[in-house]
């Protein structure tokens, strides 16, 4: 099994190109995300007003993480609860992950682990500016999520966009394949899609 690690901040288009990732590979790859691996609300980090703050590293489970990616390396089969954060809906439904050829471990955090990079064949980052981040994630909190665009905005302003500069996009500068996703991501997945065909028949 190999293992591409896939990262990029909120509003990024994760979603997007993990889809048609997910569509080229089909029946080849399996996926875990570091959204399935949050901790229990009454543990996460709080901000100085009191706010819950999703947007750190240590907010995820990355030992239990790690301890699937490994189980699944082993030819493993690994079972979660999977959980969808509404703001005030919580749904989940039992999820089984069995091992494939590939592993796509995708996430905010997921180069911040440095015994889940070094398990990594493949690193990939998405890029988009931060504008066109922002919107997609108002889009999303406003019309999907249900959250005020106060709470949108401070968040943005006080958890997303720290966590960014601090946690996630020093890692472009050391990722195997770069998507920009401004506009038309198909050019890098294709890059992307290329490389992982490379490395598999190698």
């Amino acid at each position: 099994m190999k293992i591409l690690a896939i990262t990029g901040g909120s509003g990024s288009g994760k979603s997007t190109v993990l889809r048609a990732l997910a569509d080229h590979l089909g029946p080849r790859a399996s996926m875990l995300s570091l959204d399935d691996y949050y901790r229990p609300k009454e543990e996460l980090p709080m901000d100085g007003n009191g706010e819950t703050n999703f947007d750190l590293p240590e907010a995820i489970d990355h030992v239990a993480l790690h301890r699937d990616i490994v189980k699944l390396s082993r030819g493993e089969q690994v079972s979660f609860q999977s959980y969808t954060y509404n703001k005030d809906l919580m749904t989940s439904e039992f999820t089984v992950v069995e091992p494939r050829e590939w592993l796509i471990v995708e996430g905010l955090f997921v180069m911040c682990y440095p015994d889940v990079v070094e398990m990594a064949d493949v690193k990939a980052f998405i890029h988009a500016s931060p504008e066109i981040r922002l919107s997609r994630r108002k889009d999303r909190d406003l019309n999907v999520r249900g959250y005020a665009p106060e709470e949108v905005d401070y968040q943005w302003k006080h958890h997303v966009s720290p966590a960014y500069s601090a946690h996630i996009e020093p890692h472009q500068a050391h990722s195997d394949v770069v998507i920009d996703n401004d506009h038309d991501w198909t050019p890098g997945l294709q890059c992307l899609i290329e490389h992982l065909e490379a490395l598999g028949a190698s």
